[in-house]
């Protein structure tokens, strides 16, 4: 029941008439993510974004997907740099048979060195507090760090560092959804 609402939310998202969007793929021996990224809105204050992504780690047996929406912008006078805030809607089950679902609220931010020509940085931290977490879920937290490169302006390859972490009811305790390095690309459409 719960994939036919992820699924039209995703079309829901990615039908709208927007000005760009990215696809993210990245792995490592153990797990996967795709992720897709969609403008909905570009103005002088900013852009807010609807992303989605879904990830698989075979090493610790879990499913997750989540959706959200971020809102970036560019302030003040240093060229590259943009900050963001957000909200994700996290889904998903581990191998001990806990099914989770988290709202987390988080912040984001992208630098790109125009120096060096291509050369970026980027981080973003997400959590939902219990009060935002429901099923076998106390907590979760997210945290995501990449250095990343334009081979092309519409091409970059990253190398980064990710770690999601999982407070189970019970005697289950924190569980690692995700936790190691990892390379792929973002592609901009």
């Amino acid at each position: 029941m719960r994939l036919p609402v992820l699924l039209s939310l995703l079309i829901t998202l990615f039908s709208t008439p927007a000005i760009a969007g990215s696809v993210d793929i990245g792995l490592n021996d153990d797990s996967f993510q795709i992720g897709f990224e969609q403008a909905l809105s570009n103005d002088n204050y900013g852009n807010s974004f609807g992303n989605a992504r879904f990830l698989y780690n075979g090493d610790e047996e879990t499913k997750m997907g989540s959706i959200g929406f971020d809102f970036i912008g560019r302030p003040g006078n240093l060229p590259g740099l943009s900050v963001g805030a957000g909200s994700k809607l996290y889904l998903g089950k581990t191998d001990h048979n806990a099914e989770f679902i988290n709202l987390g609220i988080g912040l984001r931010t992208d630098y790109t060195l125009p120096q060096l020509q291509g050369l970026g940085v980027s981080a973003g931290l997400y959590y939902a507090p219990d009060v935002f977490s429901g099923r076998d879920s106390n907590k979760l937290m997210d945290f995501q760090v990449r250095l990343t490169y334009a081979i092309i302006p519409k091409v970059k390859l990253f190398l980064g560092y990710q770690n999601i972490q999982l407070d189970v009811d019970g005697s289950h305790g924190t569980w690692t959804i995700d936790d190691g390095i990892r390379a792929g690309f973002v592609g901009s459409f």
